[in-house]
């Protein structure tokens, strides 16, 4: 049984979009929501047409890849400022799970998941076999489109690296001495608070 993923915010990142505006829609998001986020090259619609009207070049999936990688860092960055100018406590920035895959892939299970019988799926997968070996000239044409998905969340996720996702830890806040008094004095204030209000 596949682990249940939490519910969260995706963001296509494409050769034409503003970086800026996914940079402060994804701060934004974490900020007031406090659930993840998705940062993907996938395109629109998942078919290897896309691949095809490229004529040969590479897939818009794979030439945003470097794209997206940049948006993400600069989230990760301006996450842990914003954390500093709110003063905030957390020391933790953002974790991040990193999935590489083929469109190819998807497409395959999106079929197999579409096939109402076993022998559907068979006789559906014997027809693929035999188009692609009709395609190939001396060797049997394959079709490889990489698509890179990232997620970043407050929280960690281990369901995703159950699947197969790539994990890299949170940035960490360096706090002055100065600032470590002021945030523990603001900890120990809402403590206090908490325990007034549940006495009370």
């Amino acid at each position: 049984m596949a682990a249940q993923l939490p519910e969260c915010h995706s963001i296509r990142i494409t050769n034409h979009g503003k970086m800026k505006s996914w940079v402060s829609f994804a701060l934004d998001h974490l900020e007031r929501n406090d659930k993840p986020v998705v940062l993907h090259t996938l395109p629109l619609v998942q078919t290897t047409n896309e691949t095809e009207k490229t004529q040969g070049a590479l897939s818009n999936a794979t030439t945003v890849i470097p794209r997206l990688v940049s948006v993400v860092e600069i989230i990760k960055r301006e996450y842990l400022k914003s954390l500093e100018l709110k003063q905030s406590t957390r020391l933790t920035g953002l974790h991040q799970y990193n999935e590489l895959g083929c469109l190819e892939d998807l497409e395959a299970e999106d079929n197999r998941m579409e096939q109402d019988t076993p022998q559907a799926a068979n006789e559906e997968a014997r027809v693929q076999n035999i188009v692609q070996a009709l395609g190939g000239k001396n060797h049997v044409r394959q079709k490889q489109t990489p698509f890179m998905r990232i997620t970043l969340s407050t929280q960690s996720l281990p369901e995703l690296k159950e699947r197969g996702a790539t994990y890299q830890p949170p940035l960490i806040r360096k706090l002055s001495k100065s600032a470590k008094a002021r945030a523990k004095k603001r900890e120990k204030k809402a403590l206090e608070v908490t325990d007034l209000e549940k006495d009370g």
